[in-house]
């Protein structure tokens, strides 16, 4: 018996690690160019350097590590990676023989008369059993190593989403930062318009009362000072509207934002450097968790091959008996027993279902195929457009800068007029309400440019480390 029993062990062991059905996972292969559209210039990718050293700004690392350490949308992703890991765990079991253990016991009695009844003269029986059980469900096609390799594919995507969604609120959070600095600039921009426009319907009112202003420039004056008036308050509702965003995002309650510097400063000392397509594939996050759903794909491929053929499962048990329960754990009046056995189930017919699950889990696969390919498509095209946008916003800045130049001239040249009375105080205003809206819109483009950094960082892959 005991020879028997080894050779079935010796056998089962060979069968279970026999072979694995289904396509086995090579990593995908996609061309991708030399160089990003939009920068000619190859070499090291920022997305190494840690993110404090691309941000460089102490309010801001302050805020981010705030995020970090308190969102809650990432501590949510973070139970959900301990969730898919522990899945894994679920898939391996079945690879492993399985352990078991029962035990049994009843009291009856029945009375001494009564028709259809078992006569046992009214005397009570206790009757009782403990065996240990074991099976084990052999692997022989590799269903279950198919499932976990499902399992641990599953459980990287949702790891790679974890880095994902970091990557996404430092980005987020970071170009938030910079637009606070932005409508800052902004508001003290349409303060001082304001403050100005006052002074010039003071003039005009005064001007007018003596007959030397029309109603026209006094209206004109007027009109100048409500619209910005109007602007002060609906920029700092923007604002605070930012800050509780933030705030939420760092886990705080909504408040302030400390911050400080310019915008201006920001950009002067953020370097960019964008590397090689090739580095974008091997380390942006949501380019690698699209490869896991793809590598998850490919293996639930060879799971439903593997349910064409039959199953084999070992079974044992071994126990003890007795008449008397008191008696079953005791070293007399009981009887012991054993036995094993082998069980092997397979499908005959089952209407297509098995062909259809198989073609189902193939379609699945090359979709998940095609979303891997656009996925890096999308990132190459993102990265290239911020590329192109950070360099053509330079060309834009710098003729902005010429116009504000120009206007900010023609302001100081209207009051030079008005002082020496070549001109009236009207011509001032007109120039005045050219200069203020491009202020602000330098202003805006100097936003945009510097949130090329953090947006181009984490579309690169960088800061999820």
């Amino acid at each position: 018996m005991k020879k028997s029993a080894v050779l079935i062990l010796a056998g089962t062991v060979a069968l279970a690690t026999s072979c694995k059905l289904g396509p086995s996972w090579t990593e995908p292969n996609m061309e991708v160019p030399a160089v990003f559209r939009g920068n000619s210039i190859g070499g090291g990718t920022m997305a190494d350097t840690p993110w404090q050293s691309v941000i460089k700004d102490k309010n801001l690392i302050a805020l981010l590590t705030d995020v970090f350490n308190n969102n809650r949308s990432l501590e949510t992703m973070k139970h959900n990676v301990d969730a898919a890991r522990q899945y894994v765990t679920i898939a391996r079991a079945p690879i492993f023989p399985w352990f078991g253990y029962g035990a049994s016991t009843s009291k009856g009695m029945n009375s001494q008369g009564g028709a259809g009844v078992a006569q046992t003269g009214g005397v009570t029986t206790n009757p009782g059993s403990i065996a240990a059980s074991a099976s084990w469900e052999l692997d022989i096609w590799g269903k279950t190593r198919r499932d976990v390799e499902s399992a641990e594919a599953s459980a990287q995507e949702a790891q790679e989403q974890l880095h994902n969604l970091r990557a996404s609120l430092l980005r987020q959070v970071a170009t938030g930062y910079l637009q606070l600095l932005m409508l800052d600039e902004q508001l003290r921009i349409t303060r001082e318009s304001a403050e100005s426009y006052r002074d010039s319907l003071k003039l005009f009112t005064d001007q007018f009362g003596t007959g030397i202003a029309d109603g026209l420039q006094v209206a004109s004056a007027k009109a100048a000072l409500a619209a910005a008036e109007a602007e002060i308050p609906a920029i700092e509702m923007q604002i605070a509207s930012l800050e509780n965003t933030l705030s939420v995002l760092a886990g705080r309650m909504p408040g302030h934002i400390a911050r400080g510097g310019s915008l201006q400063q920001f950009v002067s000392r953020s370097k960019v450097s964008a590397g090689i397509p090739a580095d974008v594939i091997a380390r942006r996050p949501d380019i690698r968790a699209a490869e896991q759903r793809l590598r998850a794909a490919n293996a639930d491929i060879g799971v439903a091959i593997a349910s064409y053929f039959p199953s084999i499962s070992l079974t044992g048990t071994a126990g003890y008996a007795s008449a008397d329960l008191r008696k079953t754990m005791s070293g007399y009046a009981h009887k012991s027993g054993w036995g094993i056995g082998a069980n092997l189930t397979g499908p005959l017919f089952q209407a297509g279902q098995l062909r259809a699950n198989e073609l189902a889990k193939r379609d699945a696969f090359y979709a998940a195929k095609s979303d891997y390919e656009e996925t890096v498509l999308a990132a190459l095209a993102e990265i290239s457009s911020t590329l192109v946008e950070r360099q053509k916003l330079r060309e834009v800045i710098s003729k902005q800068e010429e116009a504000v130049a120009a206007y900010e001239e023609s302001v100081k040249l209207a009051k030079q007029r008005f002082k020496e009375g070549l001109s009236a105080y009207f011509e001032v205003l007109d120039n005045q309400l050219r200069l203020f809206p491009a202020q602000k819109q330098l202003v805006a483009y100097r936003y945009q440019y510097a949130a090329c950094v953090p947006t181009l960082y984490t579309q690169l892959g960088g800061g999820w480390k």
